[in-house]
C-alpha cells in the first residue's frame, strides 16, 4: 500500500480537555510510495446521540416505536494540505512523496459545550479525524476521541446557592403495613438523611439510615445505592445502579437499628446536569433499599455531582479517573434488574470517559469534631486529677493557715 500508516498525535498525554481550551497535536503519514491524492485534512466533532424505545398499546395491539435524537455542536473541518475552492471543494491533485510527513495543526473547543458522556444507548461524544482525501477510492482516516469537561459549581448556578449549606438535612422516609393471617398487621419503616445535597468524586458520602422492623417476620438485607437517572429525550429515563453497598443481612422481629454516618465514596462520575444539551439529562440519588416480608421498602434523596469541593474541605491532589461501568441497569417501566449494562453492536468503540476525581479529600470540620470527643482521654483525665489534688491541698493550707490565725487572736 502506498500509505503505510496513519496516526494522531495530541500535544497532552491526557486526551482532555475544558471547554475553551485548544487542542494541539499533528497527523503523522508513513508513505511507502508516492501517491496523489486531493488533500489531506483534519475534521473535529461533537454531538449528542440517545436512542430509546416506547411501547403504545391501542386495544389488543401493541406497537414498538423506535426514537433517535441527534444534537450537534460543532462539525468542523480544516484543509492541512492541497488546495480547496470556495464551496470548500478539493481542486487540484497533490502528490505525496515517500517519507514521514506530519501536519500540525490546534482547535480551540467551543465554549459551554456540555460535558462528554457515556450511557446505554446515548452519548456526549467529542472527536478528532485525520483524513487523507483521495480521488480513486475510499479516504483514509483515523479517529481518536477526546474528553471535554465543563466544571461545575452548583453555588455558581442560579437557584443553587444552598447546595452545600442547607437549613435541614435532606430526609426521605417510607412506612408500610405488613399483614399477617393471624396476627394483626405489623409496621415496617425506612429512612435516609444526607446533611448536605452536593458532593464532588472522590469524597465520602456519610448518610443517616434507620430501619424498624415491628413485623413477627425476619426481614432481608439492607442496602445503601447511589443511582444516576438518565433523560431521553425529556420523555423517558433510565435508571444505573452505579454503587451498592449492603449494610446488614437481616433485622429481627422488633429490631430496631441506626447508622448515623454510613460512609459511601463517591467514584468518578459525569458531573450533574448537561448544560447545553436537550438529548440528555444527568441525575443522581442516594436510596436506602429494605426488604422484608412480601414488600420492598424504598426511599431515596436526590444529590448533585459537582467538580468543584466545598470551600470546608482540603484535598493534596487530584486527578483525572475513568468512569467505571454500572453495576445494573434499573428498566424504570416494569422495574425490573437487568445485570450490565446494554450496548448496541453498532458502537464502534467502547469509550470510557475521564472526570475529575479528588484522591485525597478530607473535612477539617469532623478532626475538629474528633479532638473535642478526645477530651475525657486517660492522659487528660489524669491532668485534671493531678490539678484537682493541687487545689485541694492548696485550699487546706489556707483553711489551716486562717485557724492558726483566728486562735491566736482568740489568745
Amino acid at each position: 500500500m502506498a500509505v503505510t500508516s496513519i496516526e494522531l498525535h495530541l500535544e497532552s498525554t491526557k486526551p482532555v480537555y475544558f471547554s475553551g481550551q485548544r487542542v494541539k497535536g499533528a497527523l503523522v503519514l508513513h508513505i511507502g510510495v508516492p501517491v496523489i491524492i486531493a488533500g489531506v485534512e483534519v475534521r473535529f466533532r461533537g454531538a449528542a446521540r440517545a436512542k430509546w424505545s416506547e411501547s403504545v398499546q391501542s386495544g389488543s395491539h401493541r406497537t414498538d416505536i423506535e426514537h433517535e435524537k441527534e444534537e450537534i455542536y460543532f462539525d468542523d473541518r480544516f484543509c492541512l494540505w492541497g488546495k480547496v475552492n470556495e464551496q470548500s471543494r478539493w481542486e487540484g491533485r497533490e502528490v505525496l512523496q515517500r517519507g514521514r510527513h506530519m501536519f500540525p495543526f490546534q482547535y480551540k473547543v467551543p465554549e459551554g459545550v456540555p460535558c462528554s458522556f457515556e450511557g446505554p444507548d446515548a452519548h456526549v461524544r467529542y472527536s478528532v479525524q485525520g483524513i487523507i482525501i483521495r480521488y480513486n477510492g475510499e479516504c483514509i482516516s483515523t479517529q481518536r476521541t477526546i474528553n471535554v469537561l465543563r466544571e461545575f459549581d452548583p453555588r455558581r448556578e442560579p437557584g443553587d446557592s444552598s447546595a452545600n449549606s442547607t437549613p435541614h438535612p435532606l430526609e426521605d422516609h417510607s412506612e408500610r403495613s405488613v399483614h399477617t393471617v393471624c396476627c394483626r398487621p405489623g409496621r415496617v419503616s425506612c429512612s435516609i438523611s444526607l446533611p448536605k445535597r452536593a458532593y464532588v468524586p472522590g469524597e465520602t458520602l456519610r448518610a443517616g439510615l434507620v430501619i424498624h422492623n415491628l413485623s413477627i417476620r425476619k426481614s432481608g438485607a439492607v442496602s445503601l445505592q447511589l443511582k444516576q437517572i438518565i433523560s431521553y429525550g425529556g420523555v423517558h429515563t433510565r435508571t444505573l445502579l452505579l454503587k451498592d453497598y449492603k449494610v446488614c443481612d437481616s433485622l429481627r422481629p422488633g429490631q430496631y437499628r441506626t447508622w448515623k454516618e454510613y460512609p459511601l465514596r463517591v467514584p468518578s462520575l459525569c458531573p450533574s446536569r448537561l448544560h447545553m444539551c436537550k438529548v440528555l439529562d444527568v441525575r443522581y440519588c442516594v436510596a436506602v433499599e429494605a426488604s422484608f416480608a412480601d414488600t420492598v421498602l424504598y426511599a431515596a434523596v436526590p444529590v448533585i455531582i459537582a467538580t468543584v469541593p466545598d470551600r470546608e474541605l482540603e484535598y493534596s491532589k487530584w486527578s483525572f479517573r475513568a468512569s467505571e461501568p454500572p453495576l445494573m441497569t434499573v428498566d424504570s417501566v416494569t422495574d425490573c434488574y437487568i445485570y450490565g449494562c446494554t450496548r448496541t453492536e453498532s458502537e464502534e468503540e467502547e469509550v470510557k470517559p475521564k472526570y475529575k476525581y479528588f484522591e485525597d479529600i478530607r473535612d477539617p470540620r469532623r478532626d475538629r469534631d474528633v479532638v473535642i470527643k478526645l477530651r475525657q482521654s486517660p492522659g487528660v483525665k489524669r491532668r485534671k486529677e493531678k490539678d484537682k489534688a493541687k487545689t485541694d491541698s492548696s485550699k487546706s493550707r489556707v483553711r489551716l493557715k486562717s485557724d492558726e490565725i483566728i486562735a491566736e487572736s482568740r489568745a
